[in-house]
C-alpha cells in the first residue's frame, strides 16, 4: 500500500493552490482515505465524504493563512493535522510519526538502539516516559531502574517535551557513556541515577530451581532467540528435578509473536494457540502439535505485561494448562503496519488483531484477567509468593 497523502497535503499546506487546480488534481486520480491514499480506492476519487473532507482541510488552512494574527509554523500546524487524523481513530496503538520520529523508529526497530535497556511510553500526567519493562542485566537494571519509574531528564536535559521517538534518539546519542538519568520513582519522589550505557548483551531469560522442585523462569521479552532460551531453561530445570513451573512475564513488553508461539508449541497439546485476523476478517491460525509438557504451571502477569506476553498467558489459561496470577494485563492485541509517506514521515496503524485460542480479543476486554488477582506491595513479592503457593496446589 503506497501513500501519496503526505505529498498531497504538503502541497496544499505549503502553498496556496487555487480551488480549480485543487479540483483538477483530485480529478486526475488522487483518492484520499483517512489520510492514506490506497490504490484500490481510486474509483472513489472526487466523490462523497473524501472529497468534502479534503476540501475542508484546504478551507481551514486558507483561513489560517489569511486571518491568523501570529506567526504560523507550517510544519507544526501540518504535523498536528496529520496526527489528529490518526488520533481520531480512537486506537492508542495507531499514531503519526514526523520525519525525525520515523527515523528514530526505524533505528530502534532495526535493533541498532540499545540505550538504557528499557521499553518506554509517554506518561500523559508528567510528560515524562514511563518505564514499561527493564531488560535483565541491562544498564538500566544495573543502575536500579524499575518498571513504573518515570524518566523526566537525561544528561541534565529535560525531555518531558519530547516525543517517544525523539527521546529514544537522544538517549541513543549517549551510548558508551555514563549518563545521569532523572526520574520519578515508585514513591513519587524525584531521584537521579547514574547509568553506564556501555553496550552489553542482555539475555531475556533467567531461571532457577525454587523450593526443591519448582522451576522458576523469568522471560523479560520475546526477542529474537528467546524461544530457544526458554526451552533450554525448561530442560535444564527438568534435569535438576523440577516437577512444576512458574513462568514470570511481568513487565514483559512483548516482542516477536513467532518466538512466543514456539514456546507455546513446546508446552501445549495439539490445537490452536494464536489467531491473527486481518482487516478483511480472514483468520490465520498458529497451531501446536501433539507433543506437550504436562505439568502443573502458573504464569505471573502484571499491568505492564504487553502484547505477545499477554497472549502467552492467555493461551495457557484458555487450555486450562496453567493458572494466571497477578494483575490485569495491558490489552495490546493489535497488529500494526507502518506506511511511509513521501516526505519521510509515516503512519503506524492497526490493520489486524490477535485473538486467543478461544477467540477472545484482549484489547476489547481490556487485558487478560488473572485467575488469582494479587497486587504487588512495597515489601516482598506477594505475587511470586501467591504463584508459588498456587502451583503447589495444581
Amino acid at each position: 500500500m503506497k501513500s501519496r497523502f503526505g505529498g498531497l497535503l504538503r502541497a496544499f499546506f505549503g502553498i496556496k493552490i487555487p480551488l480549480l487546480a485543487f479540483i483538477i488534481i483530485l480529478g486526475l486520480g488522487v483518492g484520499v482515505t483517512y489520510g492514506v491514499t490506497v490504490r484500490s480506492e481510486r474509483d472513489k476519487v472526487g466523490s462523497g465524504d473524501n472529497y468534502s473532507q479534503a476540501m475542508k482541510y484546504l478551507e481551514i488552512k486558507n483561513i489560517i493563512d489569511q486571518n491568523y494574527v501570529g506567526e504560523v509554523d507550517e510544519e507544526t500546524v501540518s504535523s498536528a493535522a496529520f496526527a489528529a487524523m490518526v488520533t481520531g481513530l480512537g486506537d492508542k496503538w495507531s499514531y503519526y510519526m514526523s520525519p525525525s520520529e520515523y527515523a528514530a523508529y526505524k533505528l530502534y526497530s532495526a535493533n541498532q538502539y540499545t540505550g538504557l535497556g528499557v521499553s518506554i511510553d509517554k506518561d500523559a500526567e508528567t510528560g515524562g516516559f514511563k518505564v514499561l519493562g527493564v531488560s535483565t542485566n541491562s544498564p538500566a537494571a544495573n543502575a536500579g531502574m524499575k518498571a513504573g519509574h518515570i524518566i523526566i531528564a537525561v544528561a541534565g536535559k529535560d525531555i518531558t517535551n519530547l516525543t517517544v521517538g525523539d527521546a529514544r534518539s537522544f538517549i541513543s546519542a549517549n551510548l558508551g557513556k555514563s549518563v545521569a538519568v532523572t526520574l520519578i520513582n515508585l514513591d513519587g519522589n524525584q531521584q537521579e541515577l547514574t547509568v553506564d550505557c556501555t553496550l552489553t548483551y542482555t539475555n531475556p531469560v533467567s531461571y532457577e530451581l525454587k523450593d526443591g522442585d519448582i522451576g522458576y523462569i523469568k522471560i523479560a521479552s520475546f526477542d529474537s532467540g528467546s524461544a530457544e532460551l526458554v526451552t533450554a531453561a525448561i530442560e535444564s530445570l527438568l534435569g535438576s528435578g523440577a516437577q512444576r513451573f512458574v513462568f514470570d512475564v511481568r513487565s514483559n513488553p512483548g516482542g516477536l509473536y513467532e518466538e512466543m508461539t514456539q514456546v507455546l508449541d513446546y508446552l501445549l497439546p495439539s490445537g490452536d494457540i494464536l489467531v491473527a485476523v486481518n482487516e478483511s476478517g480472514e483468520e490465520t491460525v498458529e497451531r501446536s502439535d501433539n507433543v506437550c509438557l504436562s505439568m502443573p504451571m502458573v504464569v505471573l502477569v502484571n499491568s505492564d505485561t504487553y502484547a505477545a506476553a499477554e497472549y502467552f498467558a492467555a493461551a495457557l489459561q484458555d487450555y486450562r494448562w496453567a493458572g494466571v496470577v497477578g494483575e490485569r494485563t495491558t490489552g495490546k492485541g493489535r497488529i500494526q503496519t507502518t506506511i511511509e509517506l513521501l516526505d519521510g514521515s509515516a503512519i503506524h496503524i492497526s490493520n489486524g488483531k490477535y485473538l486467543t485460542p478461544n477467540r477472545v480479543d484482549l484489547t476489547e476486554q481490556g487485558g487478560l484477567r488473572p485467575d488469582n488477582e494479587v497486587t504487588l506491595t512495597s515489601s516482598g513479592d506477594a505475587q511470586l509468593d501467591a504463584a508459588m503457593a498456587d502451583v503447589l496446589l495444581r
